[in-house]
C-alpha cells in the first residue's frame, strides 16, 4: 500500500473514531429514531444542510485533516458526512433499528438524521484526540506495565461511566433488547470490540510504547471490553434497568447492549486520561 493510501486510511479511521465517540449517545436516543422516521424530506434536507455547514466551518478551523483552506474544508465536510452516514447505517442495523419493516424512506431518514451528529464527531476528532494527547509517557522506563494496566483500567471505567450514565437510566436499552436476536447480540459484541480497537489503536492517536501482556492491542481490547461489561452491568443494577432476579438471558442481553456505548466511552477515556 502506498504512503498516500496509508495516510488516507489513517485519516478516515480517525474520522470514524471521532464519529463513534461523540455520536454514540445520539444513537441510543429513541427520540432521534422517531424524528428521523417522521421528518419530512424538506426538513430533513434543512437539517442535513445545517450539518454540512457546521462541518465546513469545523473543517476550516480544524477537522480531521491538516489542510486548511475553504475548498479543502468543503471536501472534508463531504467526507465527514459520508463517514456519518456509514457509521449511522452500521449502528442502526446492528441495533435492529433499521429494518425492512420501517420502509426505505423511513430507514434512509433515520440514517441521514443520525449521520449529522456522527459527522460532527468525525470533524472534531483530530482536534480533541491530538497526537500529543493520550497515554504518551515522557519516560516509558518508569511507566511500568502494572501502572499502564491500572491506568488503562481506570480510564476505561471513567470513560465508560461518562457515556454509560447518560444511557443506562433511559428506556432505550430495554427497547433495543426487545427487538434483537442472538445474531444481533453477536454483531454488537464484535462491533464493540472492533470500535474499541479502532479508536485506540488503528486511529494512530495513541502512540505510547509500553511492553507487557496486557499492552498488546488484542489483549488490551479484550480486557477493556470485559471491564466495560462489568461497568454496564453495574449501571443497569444501580439504575434498576435489570435485577439479579431477572432471567440470566435478559441480564446478558441488557449488559451486552449497554456495553456498546460503555466500551466506546472507555476507549475514548484511554486516549484522554
Amino acid at each position: 500500500m502506498s504512503k498516500q493510501w496509508s495516510d488516507e486510511l489513517t485519516v478516515f479511521t480517525r474520522a470514524f473514531a471521532g464519529a463513534a465517540v461523540f455520536g454514540i449517545p445520539f444513537v441510543f436516543t429513541a427520540e432521534m429514531w422517531g424524528i428521523g422516521q417522521r421528518m419530512s424530506l424538506r426538513n430533513l434536507l434543512v437539517v442535513v444542510g445545517i450539518g454540512m455547514m457546521a462541518n465546513v466551518l469545523l473543517g476550516y478551523v480544524g477537522g480531521f485533516r491538516t489542510n486548511y483552506s475553504f475548498r479543502k474544508a468543503i471536501d472534508q465536510a463531504i467526507d465527514a458526512f459520508a463517514v456519518g452516514v456509514v457509521g449511522a447505517a452500521i449502528l442502526m442495523l446492528a441495533l435492529n433499528q433499521w429494518t425492512p419493516v420501517h420502509g426505505l424512506t423511513h430507514g434512509v431518514g433515520v440514517v441521514l438524521f443520525m449521520a449529522v451528529p456522527l459527522s460532527l464527531g468525525a470533524s472534531v476528532a483530530r482536534e480533541v484526540f491530538s497526537e500529543t494527547a493520550g497515554r504518551e509517557a515522557e519516560d516509558t522506563s518508569e511507566y511500568s506495565t502494572g501502572k499502564a494496566v491500572m491506568a488503562d483500567a481506570l480510564a476505561t471505567i471513567i470513560g465508560g461511566l461518562f457515556i454509560g450514565v447518560s444511557v443506562a437510566p433511559t428506556d432505550e436499552v430495554e427497547m433495543i433488547t426487545g427487538g434483537i436476536t442472538t445474531i444481533h447480540l453477536l454483531i454488537i459484541v464484535g462491533l464493540s470490540l472492533f470500535l474499541s480497537y479502532l479508536i485506540v489503536f488503528a486511529s494512530g492517536f495513541d502512540e505510547v510504547d509500553v511492553q507487557g501482556p496486557f499492552q498488546h492491542p488484542l489483549t488490551e481490547t479484550v480486557l477493556a471490553y470485559v471491564i466495560s461489561l462489568s461497568v454496564a452491568l453495574a449501571l443497569l443494577l444501580v439504575f434498576e434497568g435489570t435485577t439479579m432476579d431477572d432471567p440470566l438471558n435478559d441480564i446478558i442481553e441488557h449488559t451486552i447492549v449497554l456495553a456498546l456505548p460503555v466500551s466506546i466511552g472507555g476507549a475514548g477515556g484511554r486516549l484522554v486520561v
